[in-house]
């Protein structure tokens, strides 16, 4: 025989779960565009026969029907979208971010309205060209030559302010990404400080292998480990008191309310690197902006190095290629103008006979001076200070010889022949306009390659985003028909308490009259 109230309770237990169910999929709707969010549901479960006999009966069957019991409010997440969602998300990073500084390369010699560019070599070039034409008309003029060792120093300008912009490309992009590895360390410890705190407050409801935890601070969980995910590749394991470990780049970087930290580092060869501060180690990541940033501030291309540099065509790579030009350029016009030998005539030679050749193009020092035994590089070629103190007469060979050959020879040089460029590991021949849009065409083509991948990974990860979301994100018109479905079953719950109520009206008020 069944308990007399125990229909009211039962009724009243669908009442109180259908309310909370309300209230769930009015906190659903609530945080609609809310980021980060997580659609909630109410676990219910029918309510567990507490006796298997009772006093007049030895079966069960008088105490089925007890009700249900709602066992905590979940959330629908699928660990395997957030994951492949992370990894895809890493890779779009690392591709936006190598794009972004290639870019900023990119502006260092597309920029036509300044001398600094691709357009001021050019231009500077047909200076050089131009003047020296002109001073063919006129070899023994100390003016037009005045004039050639003008266009010269306009060149070693430009030179010396593409080095300069990208140096200032260099020290912006490791400032950036000094300001990264800090935001990094901020996430890691936000995310100790929140295994911590979920831990504490976890509900200790378990059923079965269900786990009710504050879902907000997984929310907010969530979203860190997302951001995270395109700093560096990073992995997620769940443990049973509701924090997580993360591995970052390989290593453990948090573990329940620890967590280690990056430690940016400034090498002595101009290199950057990142390092853990527990283990001192080398991060190696697989993904993420941070990845794009070692890459592509220590390329060198095929011109690597040291262990620190890197194989890819980044800053440093575009910087020796412009000291390639620089030094190919001082190398040309320094064997053009020979010493002249007034006492035979001919150009002046030394013991082995080799013909000696004036400096007119050096390498600047500190204190302003030249020195023609130092490397010419992009940023410290100038005029020699042979040539600045000698004037135009020091192009001139021979005062006495109206020939032009050997300053002619420099425009030939410069504009018509071929010259193999040397810089470490690659080797181009061709003419000086040739190697500067060869190095301007492999520079867009790098651009293109990370735009394209940058777009396919996007896709993918777009993907991933909507297949997460449509497990965890929050729809209109699902959570309505929820709420017209709870309102329902509300009611209708409703109605069985006031049978209940009328059977026992009858039986307490209208039997044995």
């Amino acid at each position: 025989m069944r308990p007399t109230f125990m229909g009211f309770e039962t009724a009243k237990t669908s009442i109180f779960v259908n309310q909370k169910s309300i209230d769930i999929v009015g906190n659903n709707l609530a945080n609609l565009d809310t980021n980060g969010y997580t659609r909630q549901r109410v676990d219910r479960l029918s309510v567990v026969v507490a006796s298997s006999s009772g006093r007049v009966s030895q079966n069960r069957i008088g105490l089925m029907g007890q009700g249900v019991e709602a066992l905590g409010v979940s959330q629908l997440r699928d660990s395997y979208l957030d994951q492949r969602f992370r990894e895809e998300y890493g890779n779009t990073a690392y591709h936006n971010e190598a794009t972004d500084i290639l870019k900023d390369i990119q502006s260092v010699f597309d920029d036509g309205n300044d001398v600094s560019s691709l357009t001021g070599l050019t231009d500077a070039m047909e200076k050089i060209f131009d003047s020296i034409q002109d001073f063919a008309q006129d070899p023994t003029s100390s003016t037009t030559a005045n004039i050639v060792m003008s266009a010269f120093s306009n060149m070693t300008q430009v030179l010396n302010q593409l080095d300069s912009k990208l140096q200032n490309v260099l020290e912006q992009q490791a400032s950036d990404m000094k300001v990264t590895t800090d935001r990094v360390n901020q996430l890691l410890q936000q995310v100790a400080q929140l295994n911590k705190t979920i831990a504490d407050q976890d509900m200790s409801l378990i059923t079965g292998t269900e786990t009710y935890q504050p879902n907000e601070l997984l929310d907010e969980r969530n979203l860190i480990l997302d951001e995270l995910a395109g700093y560096g590749d990073i992995q997620v394991t769940q443990k049973a008191d509701g924090s997580v470990d993360v591995m970052m780049g390989g290593m453990l970087a948090v573990s329940g309310d620890s967590f280690n930290s990056l430690n940016y580092v400034q090498n002595t060869d101009g290199t950057v690197a990142l390092t853990w501060r527990n283990g001192g180690e080398n991060v190696q990541f697989s993904s993420g902006a941070l990845k794009a940033d070692l890459e592509f501030i220590n390329g060198r291309g095929s011109n690597v190095q040291s262990k620190n540099e890197t194989p890819q065509k980044g800053i440093p790579y575009y910087r020796d290629k412009i000291n390639t030009y620089a030094n190919a350029m001082a190398y040309v016009v320094n064997h053009s103008i020979p010493e002249w030998d007034q006492a035979t005539g001919k150009p002046a030679v030394d013991a082995q006979g080799n013909v000696i050749y004036k400096t007119l193009l050096a390498a600047k020092q500190e204190n302003g001076k030249t020195n023609n035994s130092i490397s010419v590089t992009a940023g410290n070629i100038t005029i020699s200070d042979e040539w600045r103190n000698g004037g135009g007469d020091y192009f001139i060979a021979n005062k006495n010889e109206a020939d032009p050959k050997y300053a002619q020879s420099i425009a030939t040089s410069l504009t018509q022949n071929d010259f193999t460029f040397k810089s470490f590991g690659e080797s181009f021949t061709g003419t000086f306009e040739e190697f500067s849009t060869d190095m301007v065409s492999t520079l867009g083509g790098d651009i293109s390659y990370q735009q394209n991948r940058a777009e396919a990974t996007s896709t993918v990860t777009n993907d991933f985003l909507g297949r997460r979301d449509q497990v965890s994100g929050v729809s209109r018109d699902e959570e309505t028909a929820n709420l017209l479905q709870y309102q329902k079953s509300y009611e209708a719950a409703a109605r069985v308490m006031n049978v209940m109520d009328e059977l026992l009206d009858v039986i307490i008020n209208q039997m044995g009259l």
